[in-house]
């Protein structure tokens, strides 16, 4: 009985855009060339120009495969690990539907003093080993009956995020010394969450809030799971598999074996983290700080500040208002200076009326690779200008005078160089640095002296490089790890980040003194040397804001650099592999889900028969297989569809033949017989190198229909054949939304589709031009559309949307005009006991418009209403979902009221 239950929310889940959602983010360029290595546990395919690190990788996945599965008692099945090199981003995971593991081999630009390969090694294989444990129990059972979908559906439906991400963060933080669990950027967030918002449900942190800043699962998770015992862990996992079917079984198994369920171990884990901090505050001296950003209520983040002369400071804000942006402060007063792109939130330079940061700027169409772009804008012009296109270069800094910079540049394997530059792109040194370290943030404030931080092998410095000489020389080892150096009587400083607090240290020689002390953290910070005084990011649960202090050195700081390497206790094995060509056009069907059920992910739908789901571990090949059955009627479908996306543009096929063996023509009996088919290419590509995000769309097909019908009565048999081609075309333009924003404050879309049968005069065009802009309240906003379709008869496609509640009509022209206004209502953060939490509540009221015209006559049609929409978590489901309700009456009076139901991911 309890198997039964399962099943119905398995299949529950699918048919609200669940289980069917195969996680596909896009392919490499055609161009790149793979190669592999095999073990007996895992399969490593990587790109050829990053093979001189593919051994050591490999080995730092056999240490990570043999640390991740000791306190869980289960032996992973052999996995794929595709390596990514080709953008510049910071990331990893492992999915189901393809089961597989992505690393993207990139460091993070902020240095958490560990090897980034190492951390994503046993951060990723900790998840590979946790997915192995619902392969058993009922996960074995809904594998079998579902594939890895199963297996996925069970997850989602027992297990919260939290516990999966804090699981893995908590393994990471004991075997690589410094995990982010002993890293404090890393721990202030949840710390200072507790503090400084007071009491908040389980729910609140664990879903999230558009009221407060609320951190993430990795937060949430490691303290929740720092409080669970490695053997209790293994007993909680190995129950919830075996007996999923109790109410929240997660909280329910919990509470078996511990005597806590989820929210008194959250409230057990408030008090404890409330009481630490109260301790260790009575033996912090903490500075006194002066408050120059605005004092705001709502929550806003203040990064980067720059000083700028005259008590100015520009700084990078970020909010839930407004996207990024670029502000100039003045007496707790603020002002726009600019809207950057995808700016990565590290490092910003300022000379001479000029600031410098790196954008990222994606490939149009290859969503796996990306660019590292330094970006030069003019205050008094207000003008921004590339360097140089397509480059992986980070962190850049002005020299004194300001007409030069130097940054570094990541290749592909992971090999770091320093070089300096002119203002137009025009390389000057380039120094060659270790291969075996990581580097972060070149500063060039000194004249002839470019000094930057690196880490090796739990080992921090600082390392400088003399200009003229061409000499680098590096300073004595630190156990922590260095930020943002800056140089100062005759030393620098620098932020480092102990296991509980961010600090700013001033090193002179082999000495070492606090500076600044914050209450829960820091991030970034500049130095006033006419007054010496500290500008600084000073971290809070509701923003950073920006903060001076006076420079005053503190007591002197204790390196134990030569106890910690002492104590090391891990060793990562150094074999050799044997590397082969990886060919990804001969493997491109890899079946990893199916179902008794026809389940269409594309459709969001479910229905009784079968279905079968292939996709290739590059996702540049997914096949689709459904039989459909419709037990009303009888009618029984088979359909296909194939979409390869290797090359630039992408194809697919797709066919379908239906059988319907009741079929009312006329008021007469007949069955129908319909065979279709298709065969087309698409694109689309999209760019997102500015404040506005841009993509362009391009599909064409040609389709293939035919159909039988056989009358029971004296009526002839008639069978009818159609071919067509159809076109569309898309064009979209939208700025950067806030994250509360109904939609975009301005945005334009224009589309246009084409309809042309070959075998006669049937056409039909339409044209369509819809925009969004903002409305009167702060996150309100209007939508506005219009389109207009002509054609040559009635049975042609109706591309024009009809009005909401009405049905839909045929015609040979027809123009449509719509208008709704959206506005946030309120964002409640209510708890309804465990059956949901509810984030935010939002509304809109539209008026829709519709004239057809059939040659014959000309019809209007109308509607107007509202809609509400209530963003919530149901069931301490971890997606957030949402529930809508759209009421209002037609031109004829006629009301209607229509549900809505999706889930995001």
């Amino acid at each position: 009985m309890g198997l039964i239950r399962c099943l119905i929310l398995v299949f529950f889940l699918s048919f609200f855009n669940g289980i069917g959602q195969f996680y596909n983010l896009g392919q490499n360029p055609a161009s790149t060339k793979w190669r592999q290595i095999k073990t007996e546990d895992f399969q490593l395919i990587f790109p050829s120009d990053f093979e001189s690190k593919a051994q050591e990788l490999a080995n730092l996945i056999s240490y990570a495969n043999n640390q991740a599965r000791k306190n869980l008692n289960t032996k992973p099945k052999k996995i794929s690990i595709i390596l990514q090199n080709n953008t510049t981003v910071d990331n990893g995971f492992v999915t189901l539907a393809p089961k597989r593991s992505e690393f993207y081999a990139t460091p993070s630009q902020e240095n958490e003093g560990v090897d980034w390969l190492k951390k994503l090694a046993v951060h990723e294989y900790r998840h590979v080993v946790q997915f192995e444990k619902f392969d058993e129990g009922v996960g074995k059972v809904l594998h079998l009956l579902f594939g890895e979908q199963g297996m996925g559906a069970l997850m989602l439906l027992t297990t919260p995020l939290w516990a999966l991400e804090g699981d893995a963060v908590d393994l990471e933080t004991k075997k690589l010394i410094r995990g982010r669990g002993n890293y404090s950027s890393f721990l202030r967030e949840f710390q200072a969450q507790l503090v400084e918002l007071d009491s908040m449900s389980y729910e609140k942190v664990s879903f999230g809030s558009y009221k407060d800043r609320i951190t993430d699962h990795y937060k949430l998770g490691y303290f929740l799971r720092e409080a669970v015992s490695d053997s209790v862990w293994d007993k909680l996992l190995k129950r919830v598999v075996r007996n999923p079917f109790p109410p929240y079984p997660f909280s329910y198994h919990l509470k078996k074996l511990t005597g806590k369920s989820t929210s008194e171990l959250y409230a057990q884990i408030v008090t404890e983290v409330k009481e630490n901090y109260k301790f260790l505050n009575g033996f912090q001296d903490l500075n006194t700080v002066e408050l120059l950003s605005p004092d705001l209520k709502d929550y806003a983040s203040y990064y980067l500040p720059k000083l700028v002369g005259g008590n100015s400071i520009i700084a990078l804000k970020t909010s839930y208002n407004h996207p990024a942006r670029l502000v100039l402060i003045k007496n707790q007063e603020e002002h726009k200076i600019h809207i950057p792109g995808n700016i990565d939130a590290n490092t910003l330079g300022f000379r001479e009326g000029k600031l410098v940061w790196v954008e990222k700027r994606n490939d149009p169409r290859w969503n796996y690779k990306d660019y590292s772009e330094v970006i030069l804008y003019d205050i008094d012009k207000r003008r921004r200008k590339r360097l140089k296109r397509k480059t992986r270069w980070f962190a850049p800094s002005f020299n004194p005078t300001g007409d030069s910079l130097v940054f570094l540049e990541l290749t592909k394997d992971n090999q770091y160089r320093l070089i300096t530059s002119d203002l137009n792109g025009n390389l000057g040194r380039r120094v060659e640095l270790s291969s075996k370290a990581q580097y972060y943030h070149p500063n060039w404030d000194l004249e002839g002296e470019i000094v930057l931080t690196k880490y090796e092998n739990q080992k921090n410095s600082l390392v400088y490089l003399d200009l003229a000489m061409g000499r680098l020389t590096e300073s004595n080892p630190f156990i922590f790890p260095l930020s943002y150096p800056k140089p100062y009587k005759g030393g620098h400083v620098v932020k480092i980040s102990k296991s509980d607090r961010d600090m700013m240290l001033f090193v002179r020689n082999d000495s070492s003194f606090v500076l600044v002390t914050p209450e829960f953290g820091l991030d970034n910070f500049d130095i006033d040397y006419d007054t010496d005084e500290l500008i600084f990011s000073d971290y809070h649960a509701n923003g950073s804001r920006i903060v001076k202090t006076e420079i005053e050195e503190g007591m002197l700081v204790g390196n134990q650099y030569n106890w910690f390497q002492n104590n090391l206790n891990f060793t990562v094995p150094k074999d050799s592999f044997e590397v082969k060509k990886f060919r990804p056009l001969l493997r491109l069907i890899n079946f990893h889900s199916w179902a008794p059920l026809s389940l269409n992910p594309n459709e969001e739908s479910a229905n009784l028969g079968a279905s079968l789901f292939s996709q290739n571990l590059l996702s540049s090949s997914t096949l689709q297989l459904n039989y459909d059955y419709f037990g009303y009627t009888g009618a029984q479908q088979w359909k296909a569809r194939y979409d390869f996306e290797h090359f630039y543009p992408s194809f697919y096929a797709e066919g379908f033949h239906l059988m319907e063996p009741e079929v009312k023509v006329q008021n007469v009996n007949a069955s129908v017989k319909t065979v279709s088919y298709q065969a087309g290419s698409y694109l689309r590509l999209n760019y997102n190198g500015s404040k506005f995000y841009k993509s362009f769309i391009g599909r064409a097909a040609y389709v293939n229909s035919n159909l039988e019908y056989d009358f029971s009565e004296v009526y002839r048999d008639t069978s009818i054949s159609q071919e067509n081609t159809q076109l569309f075309f898309a064009f979209v333009l939208s700025h950067k939304a806030a994250f509360r924003d109904i939609y975009s404050p301005f945005s334009v879309v224009i589309s246009s589709s084409f309809f042309e049968n070959l075998n006669s005069s049937q056409n039909a065009q339409r044209l369509n031009v819809a925009s969004t802009f903002k409305g009167i309240g702060r996150n309100d906003g209007f939508r506005v559309e219009y389109g207009r379709q002509w054609g040559s008869d009635l049975f042609v496609p109706n591309y024009l949307a009809t009005p909401r509640g009405l049905l839909s009509q045929r015609y040979k022209r027809g123009e449509v005009a719509r208008i709704e206004y959206g506005t946030p209502i309120a964002y409640p953060d209510l708890k309804l006991s465990r059956i949901a939490f509810i984030q935010r509540i939002r509304a809109n009221v539209f008026y829709d418009f519709l004239m057809v015209n059939d040659d014959v006559k000309t019809n209007f049609f109308s509607s107007h209403g509202g809609s509400v929409y209530f963003d919530f978590n149901p069931f301490r489901y971890s997606y957030l979902t949402t529930f809508g309700l759209q009421m209002g009456k037609s031109r004829d009076g006629q009301f209607f009221m229509l549900p809505t139901f999706y889930i995001s991911y």
